[in-house]
């Protein structure tokens, strides 16, 4: 991690007293819509509400954004999080390196891990906590058929492609290793932070090294999309890259 990069809120709020009842969330945003710190601001004390015995360090990763992440916006979010730690990386280096980079800063004994707009909703945070605490090691979220049905055509091909690559290939103890929502204790952390993908398949690494740890205990949770959940475009160039970390994972011993 050769860039410099910047901890906006330096001071993580109060832990809990109870070691087993706090949890970090970790947020990748880069280039979000204009509104988007008035969701996740609503999305999170919604998660407080649902979780009111459990304090939550949200930590935030912007990964290289050149729109809309703004010192008005940044303001916002401490204004209705005190607790919430900001980490600016200046440079896009992928979803990948942007959660190793807070889960490295993280502190509490386990980690929840989805998207700045939580596409699969505040329940599906608290289930896999909850999977957490009854002892997995790792909680990989599981999208069913609804998810396959919103997508546009050409994701909906890939997707199926990836689904059966990492079935059959790579042998996955979970398929669905894109879904974006991943949970993890000590344990599991480790594993993550051994990852090296920087891009999208950063999950199917993590999963695939999980896999291959016959001392962690794997959980799959099946999560449904939000109803307003946007989709991004693939890119030819973005593919071949994939393409080439497919085969990475492939030779991890």
């Amino acid at each position: 991690m050769s860039e410099p990069i910047t901890v906006l809120n330096q001071a993580p709020g109060e832990p809990h007293n109870d070691v087993h009842n706090r949890f970090d969330l970790i947020l990748p945003c880069c280039n979000p819509p204009g509104a988007w710190t008035y969701q996740l601001i609503e999305d999170f004390h919604l998660l407080q509400q649902q979780l009111p015995d459990t304090f939550i360090q949200l930590i935030l990763v912007n990964d290289g954004s050149v729109r809309n992440f703004t010192a008005t916006q940044i303001q916002e979010l401490k204004d209705a999080i005190p607790d919430i730690r900001i980490i600016n990386h200046p440079v896009n280096r992928g979803k990948g390196y942007a959660l190793r980079l807070g889960v490295a800063l993280a502190e509490n004994p386990y980690q929840v891990c989805s998207d700045y707009d939580l596409p699969f909703g505040v329940e599906a945070i608290c289930r896999a906590y909850y999977q957490l605490l009854r002892g997995s090691d790792v909680v990989a979220g599981v999208r069913g058929r609804q998810y396959t049905n919103l997508l546009p055509i050409q994701r909906r091909f890939i997707t199926r492609i990836n689904r059966l690559l990492n079935r059959y290939v790579l042998r996955l103890p979970v398929d669905d290793a894109q879904a974006g929502l991943k949970a993890f204790n000590g344990n599991g952390r480790r594993e993550f932070l051994s990852t090296r993908i920087n891009g999208f398949l950063y999950d199917s690494e993590f999963v695939h090294r999980s896999g291959k740890n016959r001392q962690l205990a794997i959980a799959k949770i099946s999560i449904r999309c939000r109803k307003d959940i946007r989709f991004s475009d693939f890119k030819l160039k973005t593919l071949f890259r994939e393409c080439l970390n497919f085969v990475t994972i492939l030779l991890i011993d």
